[in-house]
Parts: structure tokens; sequence; C-alpha cells
């Protein structure tokens, strides 16, 4: 089962007490996957379709806790794109055009009455119902990606306006949310890991961001032991390569008759470097008399190098 999955099987097991927020959730989930179906004699019925057995059930419990509506699941099975079945809810009865009224699905106009568009107006008023709207929302249109590997949560909905909606009301909750067209769809999405999980705080799927916390975690730890061991790779390999720099400077001296002429000071340090190839600024400073700093060393070293390179130039060999 993929995170996206077990998430909305969480949801899914939990029911949503106020009538209030049931209204809101419902009213999400059938503005994201719902399609109204004409019958023979005039009559509809609505057609809400769910890769979850689990959130179509959530759905008929919902409704029908709301509408006396008459209610019916379809199983389809595919074999495509690696998916094996779908389900399809049917709604529908003498309440149904109530039910599409209160959510918001139909409006009422002058001109008789036609399909919403956007958020039902009245109803997200308060805090709670605009998270039971977001639950809605993720469970009829939602997704989530395995945070194994990537952090990327979205929503694709019927209509431009609709996902502009969604996206202003996770944007009221900071969540950085954004939206774009994809194959004549509108998504509506969030990337960053720390917004996904204020938004699976937002509509109670705990478990899910436990989840998401723990493998969060596990990516920072590993990503901070990278990091620290790549930057201590990198200074070994500078220090390496400063002391194989530094031997070839004092050889060269040595070879060409300029090492007796330097100040003892430079002698000493050049002999330390010379017989322990393998230590540190820090190392070298301690072993000399009497002890120097690494800035000190570093200093007799860079200027060792300096005569080393003033003696090439002058004999024709830089």
């Amino acid at each position: 089962m993929s995170f996206s999955s077990q998430t909305k099987l969480e949801l899914a097991s939990e029911r949503i007490k106020s009538e209030c927020c049931r209204l809101a959730a419902l009213s999400a989930l059938m503005r994201m996957s719902g399609s109204l179906q004409l019958m023979g004699g005039g009559k509809r019925r609505l057609r809400i379709v769910t890769e979850s057995y689990a959130v179509a059930r959530w759905t008929v419990r919902l409704a029908k806790s709301l509408f006396p509506l008459e209610s019916e699941i379809l199983i389809r099975e595919r074999k495509r794109l690696g998916k094996n079945r779908s389900f399809a809810i049917l709604l529908f009865g003498e309440a149904l055009e109530r039910a599409l009224l209160e959510t918001g699905f139909l409006k009422e106009t002058e001109e008789g009455i036609s399909l919403g568009d956007g958020f039902p107006q009245g109803m997200l008023e308060k805090d709670c119902c605009k998270r039971a709207f977001l639950r809605g929302a993720f469970l009829g249109g939602g997704s989530i990606s395995n945070p194994e590997k990537g952090y990327h949560l979205e929503f694709v909905a019927s209509s431009e306006q609709l996902a502009k909606d969604l996206c202003s009301l996770l944007n009221g909750y900071a969540l950085k949310a954004k939206m774009i067209a994809r194959k004549g769809s509108h998504v509506v999405y969030l990337k960053e890991s720390e917004k996904i999980t204020e938004f699976l705080a937002l509509i109670g799927a705990n478990g899910a961001l436990l989840d998401l916390e723990n493998v969060r975690t596990e990516k920072d730890f590993t990503n901070n032991l990278n990091r620290k061991l790549n930057c201590e790779t990198a200074n070994i390999r500078k220090s390496v390569e400063a002391a194989v720099r530094q031997n070839e400077a004092i050889r060269y001296l040595l070879d060409h008759g300029v090492f007796a002429k330097l100040s003892p000071e430079l002698r000493a340090v050049a002999e330390l470097r010379i017989d322990n190839p393998e230590l540190s600024l820090a190392e070298l400073g301690k072993l000399m008399d009497p002890p120097l700093g690494k800035s000190g060393v570093n200093h007799r070293l860079r200027k060792l190098e300096e005569i080393a390179l003033s003696t090439k130039q002058q004999k024709g060999d830089a």
C-alpha cells in the first residue's frame, strides 16, 4: 500500500462529529471527484470515483449522515498503469437535489439551477469547517508521495476557480501552496516537507505525520553526517596536498643549496615537516621548541614555499 493510500485509510477510519464539518467535508469531496449524471425520466445521480474502498465507504456514511440518500458502490477492475481497481460511489434519490444545493455543488441563480464553481459561500467561516473541507479535498482529489523518495503533496481540481480557492484556503494557513496547469487539469501542490507536515496535522492525519517526521529525521541525520564526512574528507585532502607541496619546496631548497642560508626558525620547521609529512600544522607546532601555534607554523611553511618559488624563478625553473 502506498503512503498516499495509507494516509487516506487513516483519515477514512475516523468520523467527523460536527454536522457543519461533515457538510464541508462532503462538499469538498463532491467538488474534487464528483460528476453529475442525467438519468432517464429527468432523474439525476452523483458519481464519485476513488481508488480506495475505505474512502468509498466513508463517503457513503458521510453522505447518509446528512441526507436520506440512496447509494451504491460499483467496482471496476483495471490493469493498466499498475492500478487494479477503482470504486464508483453513486448517490441518488429524492434528497439528492437538496444535498447538491446545500453542499454548493449546485447553486440557484436568476436563470435557474447551475453547477457551483469555486467554494460554497458561508460554509467555511469556522476553522473546524475549513479543516474538514481540506480533509474532504484530500480524500477526493489529493495524493502524497512516499517521503523516502521525495516530498510532494498535490490536489487535482476539476476547475481553475476551485484550484484558486483551494490554493487560497491552504495559504490562509501559510502552507506556501502553488498552482499549475497539467494535462487539462488544475493542480495545487505543496513541496516543502515542513509544510506537508503542517498540512497533515491540519487535517488530523497524525499517523502519517509521525511516519513522515521519522523519515525526515533519518534523512536529516544522514545528510548532516554526509556533509560532515565530505567536509572532513575535503579538509584532509587539502592538508595532504599542502604537505606534499611544502615537502617539494623544502627539498628544492635542499637540492639547490638554499636551505643552509635560511633562518634557524625556518630550518627548524622545515626539518620537522620533512621528518613528519603526515602531521597537521597544529601537531607540528607542538613539536617545536618552544611550541608554536597553528598559524605560526603555517606562516613559516608559506614563507618556505615563497622562497622556493623565488629561487625557481631566479634559476629559470619556474
